[in-house]
């Protein structure tokens, strides 16, 4: 009996052994199939970040780059051996990655340095937030014509009375009660039917309020900044980009961004520039970044004056964004 008994006893064993190594067997093999799967997708993803520039605006900024190496002044730095990567900021201005000229240029890691310089150097990364407690918006008016269409364009010649009438005009609630907080770096998406008030509160936010009207217990404040102190002193640091593209249609896409750069160019300058070098070398390289290389001397255009396509001149109003650097920005129906 003890000898039967020990029988089964031994099997059972062996039995609950196999399937112990199935189940390494089976967690190997999963363990190696996700590693692959990660690196698969890490080599996917560099891959698509690679792939955003195109090859003839990876040309334009390896060009700038040259430039910009030529003009950089002779700076030894000793290095410590180590067997980490470098970050950015221990990375030499006489680093193999960031000479154009090298076999190892990254221009992925140039476009980092450059734009590190730009905030050291004068461009500051200015942050700010934006909080909003009973904010009530009415409008009257043309504040009203939210959008135009074929019955309004007929019905026109019918409200010549409008232009003409005088007196208080009642003006219509379009935003009521709204409360918010956007934190510094973060994305808020308004999402509505047309007609709901999503561009009033974005030109709200922005202090883009001709036309409109606010609620006398509303507030607005950015990092402690009242709205009209905001709109007074600081109108550049919260702009808004409308639905429509409007620019000038007879300047080309160069001379328009040139001209963005300028408003906004820092006392101190980034390598000493002169202030039409560095507004030429910002359009430049934003333009190379959006893809605009190619349309520099090539008008901007409207509805009437030919021009650039219409997707190309919405990227120019990103650029143009872009090329301001304003801490707030909002965007219309992108």
């Amino acid at each position: 009996m003890e000898g039967n008994g020990g029988g089964p006893r031994r099997d059972s064993s062996r039995r609950s052994q196999q399937p112990a190594q199935r189940g390494r067997e089976e967690e190997e093999v999963y363990s190696s199939s996700s590693s692959t799967d990660k690196a698969q997708e890490e080599r996917l993803q560099r891959q698509t970040s690679n792939a955003m520039i195109e090859s003839t605006d990876r040309d334009e900024l390896v060009r700038i780059a040259t430039a910009l190496s030529q003009r950089r002044s002779n700076v030894s730095i000793t290095q410590h051996p180590s067997q980490r990567q470098p970050t950015l900021e221990e990375i030499g201005e006489n680093d193999a990655s960031l000479n154009p000229e090298s076999p190892d240029f990254d221009l992925h890691r140039w476009l980092q340095r450059f734009m590190g310089q730009l905030q050291e150097q004068g461009m500051a990364d200015h942050k700010t937030g934006v909080v909003f407690r009973q904010l009530d918006v009415l409008g009257s008016g043309s504040a009203l014509q939210l959008q135009h269409t074929v019955g309004s364009a007929l019905m026109a010649p019918l409200r010549v009375g409008e232009l003409f009438s005088f007196g208080n005009k009642h003006p219509k609630h379009i935003l009521h009660g709204f409360e918010g907080l956007v934190k510094s770096g973060e994305l808020l998406v308004v999402l509505g039917r047309p007609g709901s008030g999503c561009s009033t509160l974005l030109k709200t936010l922005c202090g883009q309020l001709h036309g409109l009207k606010l609620g006398q217990h509303c507030s607005v404040h950015y990092n402690g900044i009242p709205l009209k102190q905001m709109q007074r002193e600081f109108r550049g640091e919260a702009v808004y980009n409308q639905e429509v593209d409007k620019h000038f249609p007879h300047l080309t896409v160069g001379q328009t961004l040139e001209f963005a750069a300028s408003a906004r160019t820092p006392s101190h300058r980034i390598q000493n520039m002169s202030r039409r070098e560095y507004c030429r070398y910002l359009a430049q390289v934003v333009m190379s970044i959006c893809g605009l290389s190619h349309t520099y001397n090539t008008k901007v255009g409207n509805d009437f004056v030919r021009g650039v396509s219409g997707g190309e001149r919405k990227r120019v109003s990103i650029a143009e964004m872009i090329v301001a650097g304003s801490p707030l920005s909002a965007w219309d129906n992108r």
